[in-house]
């Protein structure tokens, strides 16, 4: 296990070497598919799913960002109305015809640890039963793991499976989830993350860059305490004003303006330089939100789009993940 700072991260002496192998070869940051290539000598693809479970934070109102129905969802497949069966294995149909020889199945909308621990459980088990299903990733809020749930998630990691913890942080400022309306506190990441950690199981933070009334210092800090927690990973995202949502309401008022794409690449990259070298990155930019319910911004969140042109920064400023980064 690497330390970092006051955390333990779940990756081991391995591990450690193939990410020090992706900035020998020249990459600017430490990109999950790369490492996940190098580790399993496969082709590994996350199925999305959705099992329904909602978010028990909506009966307060919900965070200012998401509207009433959930996050949208353009996967084919992923869509709670379909059986989980079928949802798993159309998409591994799909995905074996272009290569893919290994699973990670990703509970993506909701808050999925939202349900009792014996259902879950019934869950996981029938996941896991595929042959080609290597570990799960369980998209939830921080004040949503209890023991008795990450204690089952604990055994899977005891038997060799992969198992992520897909943590939605958005910052590590307390005012700032006071404004989103988030209905966690800073302390319940913390403690969700050592929790995580202390059974083996690894966390992938989603962080929000953009957020309202946050401090480009603010945003920074995140990056910093995030790999003194020891996250292995992160997802970045862009704040979008979607219809039907409290943000909008301060968007059209003018309590809030989206990033631009220069704004929005600029500090991804130096969020990147603030953060350990020793964080994965996931994800730079949104999943496609449809048209028909985005009103901020306007430019193309295409992740791979931002990708590239985060490279390009980095490049040009001479830079790269973690030179920034000292604790």
């Amino acid at each position: 296990m690497l330390v970092i700072g006051l955390g333990i991260v779940m990756f081991n002496d391995e591990d450690i070497k193939i990410i020090d192998e992706i900035y020998k070869e020249g990459y600017l940051f430490a990109q999950y598919g790369i490492y996940v290539k190098k580790k399993f000598k496969e082709r590994i693809f996350k199925i999305p799913v959705d099992i329904g479970l909602g978010c028990p934070h909506k009966k307060n109102g919900g965070c200012i960002f998401c509207p009433e129905m959930g996050r949208p969802i353009s996967v084919k497949y992923c869509n709670a109305k379909i059986p989980l069966k079928e949802q798993i294995e159309k998409q591994m149909e799909n995905q074996k015809k272009k290569g893919f020889e290994k699973f990670h199945i990703y509970f993506y909308p909701g808050t999925n640890t939202y349900a009792p621990a014996e259902k879950l459980k019934e869950i996981w088990d029938f996941c896991l039963s595929y042959e080609d299903v290597i570990g799960l990733s369980i998209g939830t809020r921080p004040d949503c793991l209890e023991k008795e749930k990450l204690d089952i998630l604990k055994e899977y990691v005891e038997n060799g499976y992969d198992i992520w913890i897909d943590l939605g942080i958005q910052s590590m400022h307390q005012k700032t989830l006071e404004i989103l309306n988030r209905g966690h506190n800073v302390s319940d990441t913390i403690n969700a993350i050592k929790e995580c950690h202390k059974r083996g199981i690894k966390v992938c933070g989603h962080i929000i860059l953009g957020l309202p009334g946050e401090s480009w210092k603010e945003m920074m800090e995140t990056a910093k305490i995030l790999s003194l927690l020891g996250v292995e990973s992160v997802k970045i995202y862009p704040l979008v004003v979607i219809k039907n949502t409290k943000l909008e309401e301060m968007y059209w008022m003018g309590e809030y303006r989206t990033l631009d794409e220069k704004q929005y690449v600029n500090l991804v990259c130096d969020f990147l330089e603030h953060l350990s070298p020793y964080v994965l990155i996931q994800r730079l930019s949104k999943d496609k939100v449809p048209g028909e319910i985005k009103i901020s911004p306007e430019w193309d969140l295409n992740r791979f789009k931002v990708m590239n042109r985060v490279n390009e920064i980095l490049k040009k400023r001479g830079s790269r993940q973690g030179a920034k980064f000292y604790f």
